[in-house]
Order: structure tokens, then sequence, then C-alpha cells
């Protein structure tokens, strides 16, 4: 069990005030599209906490959240989040001590819901993360020299291509190929590529989507055949009264899916051009919501039977892991177990599939999808 000291928000600092809480303070972070489905089954182990969350009205969509007041297993409990990025995780659980300040405080006691004025924990030794959550394993990451303790996939985490609102109708597939052409070359490539019509080789379609630590990133690339070694080119923008305006930002990209979500849901000012961008489903849908268009992935319409029967390929596991030496048996350690237990056991989620109601599997991000025996 890992006691950590408290940390009194005022005004102008933040001060250690003493020693042990004498409550355990756990702390989360990694995978950005896998969020939903953890803070689902965070709160379901949890009894009379409070959750508090900053950056976004919705809790689950948040990169920031606090649970406090409660109890597991009749044990006081804080559960701090940070949703960095799931190679970005996959390197603050491996090669811990990372040390970050962007955990909010563990005494923090404000009203619940969002509250972006909610003060957060300085960088010290109890700001780094006990627990991770990643779309890829590690062995995708660049982050491989300390092997995980444990490492678990806990869920089936599916992605999808979408192109933004107003984009021509002629533009409905992505495929190994295309992405290799797209995000491989310029980050363009005329219309009349994905379309076949002669007409549209004068208009261009643009990239766009998330940064190298991103598990969304690792997973599409891996699915597309791509090297995980080369660089890709992406577009980031602005979205103004709804009308988005980009700039090429090469091998970088966004650090949330929820900032793609928000590009694809506008339109360009040029009509002659257009965007696309992958996403987990639970951002998808956000896109969709702002504008945007599912497209179809080697052909295939994404919906979870496609995914569970094995025609749909674009997706990967979502993965639990840890240093914690868990036959330790302390507070943190019995709720690594229960949450891969919880989650495990969840239905699907906004963002997850359960692994119980796959009727194929992959040995590997990328690797062919077989029938399960």
């Amino acid at each position: 069990m890992k006691n950590k000291v408290s940390i009194l928000a005022t005004a102008a600092t933040l001060a250690l005030i003493g020693a042990s809480s004498g409550q355990t303070v756990i702390d989360i972070t990694g995978s950005t599209a896998g969020r939903s489905a953890v803070i689902t089954a965070v709160k379901a182990l949890l009894d009379g906490e409070t959750a508090t969350w900053v950056g976004n009205d919705s809790e689950t969509k948040a990169n920031k959240q606090i649970y406090f007041g409660g109890t597991y297993g009749g044990q006081p409990v804080t559960v701090r989040m940070f949703w960095s990025g799931s190679a970005a995780g996959v390197r603050d659980i491996s090669d811990a001590p990372q040390l970050y300040a962007s955990y909010i405080v563990s005494n923090y006691a404000g009203a619940a819901g969002r509250n972006d004025t909610a003060a957060l924990a300085a960088a010290s030794a109890e700001t780094v993360s006990e627990i991770g959550f990643s779309d890829v394993f590690q062995s995708s990451t660049t982050f491989t020299t300390n092997a995980l303790a444990d490492e678990v996939s806990v869920a089936v985490l599916p992605f999808v291509f979408m192109k933004n609102e107003g984009a021509p109708a002629g533009l409905t597939n992505m495929t190994p190929a295309l992405f290799s052409a797209l995000y491989g070359g310029l980050g363009e490539l005329p219309l009349a590529i994905f379309t076949g019509v002669a007409a549209d080789s004068a208009k261009l379609v643009y990239a766009t989507g998330r940064n190298n630590e991103s598990g969304t990133r690792i997973t599409t690339v891996a699915n597309c055949y791509y090297s995980l070694n080369l660089q890709i080119n992406q577009y980031e923008g602005t979205v103004t009264d709804n009308v988005a305006s980009i700039n090429y930002v090469g091998n970088a990209g966004y650090s949330s899916g929820s900032s793609v979500a928000t590009l694809l849901g506008g339109t360009l000012a040029d009509t002659n051009t257009s965007m696309v961008g992958y996403l987990g489903i639970s951002d998808g849908a956000s896109a969709a919501a702002l504008g945007a268009s599912y497209m179809k992935f080697n052909g295939v319409d994404y919906t979870a039977d496609n995914v569970q029967n094995g025609s749909y390929t674009q997706w990967g596991y979502l993965h639990q892991f840890t240093m914690l030496d868990l036959s330790a048996g302390g507070t943190t350690e019995l709720f690594y177990d229960a949450l891969k237990t919880q989650i495990l056991n969840q239905p699907a989620t906004s963002s997850t599939l359960p692994i119980s109601s796959m009727n194929v599997e992959r040995a590997a991000d990328g690797a062919t999808v077989t029938p399960l025996y």
C-alpha cells in the first residue's frame, strides 16, 4: 500500500502539509481510448466517492479525474487519473519514477462535476502512477527496457476512420495501401486515388491524427501494415464557426482523440479539400455528432458484430499493466486485481467490447485475425 502525502492547494501555491493522510491514493494513467471503460469500472469498485474532472463537460472524455472521499473494501481510497496516451502510459509505468504535476491534488474537496480550476499536485515521488492502460502491447512501444511486472488484455478497442463534415460522398473507404500513400507520403493525396474518378484529380484529401505516444495511432499504423519505425505525415487545425483551417505538422499530432473529433467536425473553406482521420469509437461518436462521417476499412463497415466475427480488423486490445509486486497484498495491489476482473466482466461500453464476446483473436498489434478454437 502506498500512502501519499496530502497536498494543500492555495490560491498561489501548493504546499506539502505533512506525512501520510491515512488513505491510499492510487494513480492511473495511459490510454485515452480506453478511459471511459476504466472510469466505469473504477466507479463500480468504489463506494461513496465524489467525482471531479478537468477539461471537458463529459466526465469520461476529460483527461484528468479524481474520485475522493470514498472507500474500497472498507478502506479510504482516492483514485487520481491522468490520461496521457498509451505509449506514454507504458513509459510512465515501466520507466518509473516519472514525475508529473498532472494529477488533481489528493485532498481536493471542491464541488462535484467539472472544475477547471481544480489544483494539480506538484511533481514528486508521490505522483508516480501505479496502474496503466494501453491500446497496444508494450512490445509495440519504444519503452521496452523494463519489462512490465503484469500486462493483461482486458477488453477490445475498435477504431474507425472518418472524414470531415462536407467531405465528398465518394470518399468512403480506407485500405492499408491508401493509408501508406496518404500518411506515409506528404499527408495529402488527390481525391481521385480514393474514388477512381478522373475529375477528382484536382481535389485533395488531407490526413489528421494522433501523436506518436498514442495507442490509437500505433494500432492504426500496425493494422495498416505500415512500419512502426517510420514517420507519418499529418495536419492539425482549428475550427471557427464550423470552418476548419489546417496546417502541416509532419510526424506530430494531437494528444487526444477529442481534438481529432473536433477538427473532423468542421468543414474546410476550400470545397476542393477534405480530411480523414482515425479515432476510437467513443471519439468517433463525438465526431459524428459534429457532422463527420464514418468510412469503411478494407470495404467493411464498423459494427460490433463485424469486429466480433473477424470481418472488420481495425481493432486492438486494451491492456492493463503495472510494476507492482502483486503478491504484496496491499490495498493498491488488491484494487489492481479487482479492476482487472471488473473490466474483463464488463459489458460493452462506449469505447470497448468484451473479450468474451469475440469469435476471433490476434497475437500482436496488427497481427492476422484468426478464429478462436
